[in-house]
């Protein structure tokens, strides 16, 4: 396995901070987050295969109309 090198002084703070709040290594932080952007990334890749696009468009066309805006809004 190749060593990855991480130069970024800021996130290497932050991920020395999660382990030792989480009482783990730094390797176990860096690998649980990878896993989870992974995961992530495979969740949006399998939905929008189900997604349809037209479908969508047709309900944002919709949207909002016949409907004034919030004070907040504006």
């Amino acid at each position: 396995m190749n060593a990855v090198q991480i130069t970024d002084s800021a996130l290497i703070e932050q991920a020395e901070a999660i382990a030792k709040l989480k009482g783990v290594t730094v390797y176990k932080v860096i690998t649980d987050t990878l896993a989870e952007a992974f995961r992530a990334e495979n969740y949006f890749n399998e939905r929008t295969q189900r997604a349809y696009p037209a479908k969508a468009l047709e309900i944002l066309a919709r949207a909002g109309v016949g409907n004034e805006p919030d004070e907040g809004d504006r």
